[in-house]
C-alpha cells in the first residue's frame, strides 16, 4: 500500500488528467451536490448493512468529492488537511482542559449531549484564541 502522500498525489494527477481530457466539474455546486450525495449513499449503505466494501467503496467517493472540490477551489490539498489538523488539535485540546477542569480524566462513558456541549465550548475558545 502507498503512503498516504502517494496515495494523493495519483489522485490529484488524475484529477488533473481528466480536467486536461475535458471531464471537469462546471461549478463548485455541483461538487457540493454530488458530496451531499455521497452522504447519502454512506448512509443507505450503512442502513442497508451493506459489506464493509461497499461502506469503504462510498466513503473515498465522499473523499474524493471533497478534494475534487479543494482543488476546483484552488487550494493545495495538503495544506487543508494540515490546516484542519491544526484547527481539531487546538478544539481537541480545549475539551481535555473543560474536561479536566470538571474533575474528569477523560470523556468515556459521558453522553453524547455532554460531548458536545464541550465541543462546542471548546469551538469558542479556539476561535477566540485565532483572533488574538
Amino acid at each position: 500500500m502507498k503512503n498516504s502522500n502517494g496515495v494523493l498525489n495519483d489522485l490529484l494527477f488524475l484529477e488533473k488528467d481528466a480536467r486536461e481530457f475535458g471531464f471537469e466539474w462546471p461549478n463548485q455546486t455541483m461538487i457540493i451536490e454530488q458530496a451531499i450525495d455521497e452522504c447519502r449513499e454512506i448512509k443507505e449503505a450503512i442502513d442497508h448493512e451493506e459489506s464493509r466494501d461497499r461502506i469503504q467503496e462510498e466513503i473515498g467517493d465522499l473523499l474524493h468529492s471533497i478534494i475534487s472540490l479543494c482543488d476546483f477551489e484552488g487550494f493545495d490539498v495538503e495544506e487543508t488537511l494540515a490546516k484542519v489538523n491544526n484547527k481539531f488539535s487546538k478544539r481537541m485540546q480545549a475539551v481535555k482542559i473543560l474536561t479536566h477542569d470538571k474533575g474528569l480524566t477523560n470523556l468515556k462513558g459521558q453522553s453524547f449531549d455532554f460531548m458536545l456541549d464541550l465541543w462546542r465550548q471548546a469551538k469558542v475558545i479556539a476561535d477566540k484564541e485565532k483572533t488574538l
